[in-house]
């Protein structure tokens, strides 16, 4: 132990560490929901540049500061994007968020997936406050990794990253970096990857 840190000092800075982390996929989670003007705003972005800032991200951010110097309407912006990459893209195929449509090899959603993902979170004490999604769908999975980084359960959320949330978010991230125009969903998809990749 180093000299200068006595034990209530590391529990601190672990409790910090957690919270922070549990910060940062709670934001994380919300840049995978559809937009709304309940979050989607002024500081929403201010804290997608800070984070960019913080990891020197520099064309990303850059990039980032000039769509919001350039658009006014930045809801109705992000809306048309979400809607682009993840739900309709006619007569493109769009980038479905949900494990299952990767995992399962039927391309469809409430797969099996979906019960192993749910049935995770009930087993670690939690379940959907909101089911209008399958619990595979990225938003969930990002708020149960904040739930588990919040408490300090890091082997629990090791395990679900390496199990569950990995295995296909890879593929969607690949998927999504070749279609994803837009520099919000570029940068968000690119710190999910930072964030939850095993050696961070």
């Amino acid at each position: 132990m180093p000299a200068h840190l006595t034990t209530n000092d590391q529990e601190d800075a672990s409790a910090t560490e957690a919270g922070t982390l549990s910060d940062i996929y709670s934001f994380l989670a919300l840049t995978m929901r559809y937009p709304d003007p309940a979050f989607c705003n002024g500081p929403f972005f201010d804290t997608l540049e800070s984070l960019l800032a913080s990891l020197d991200w520099q064309a990303e951010l850059a990039e980032f500061r000039q769509w919001r110097l350039q658009i006014t309407a930045h809801l109705d912006d992000l809306q048309t994007e979400y809607t682009r990459l993840f739900i309709s893209a006619a007569p493109r195929t769009t980038i479905p968020p949900y494990a299952s449509i990767y995992l399962d090899g039927d391309g469809c959603l409430y797969g099996r997936t979906t019960e192993r993902t749910r049935d995770f979170y009930r087993e670690s004490g939690y379940d959907l406050a909101d089911d209008s999604e399958p619990a595979d769908h990225i938003s969930h999975e990002l708020d149960f990794l904040a739930a588990l980084a919040g408490e300090a359960r890091y082997n629990d959320e090791e395990i679900f990253l390496r199990t569950l949330f990995r295995p296909w978010f890879e593929r969607f991230q690949e998927k999504s970096m070749k279609e994803a125009r837009h520099p919000f969903y570029k940068a968000s998809i690119q710190l999910i990857d930072f964030f939850t990749k095993e050696e961070q």
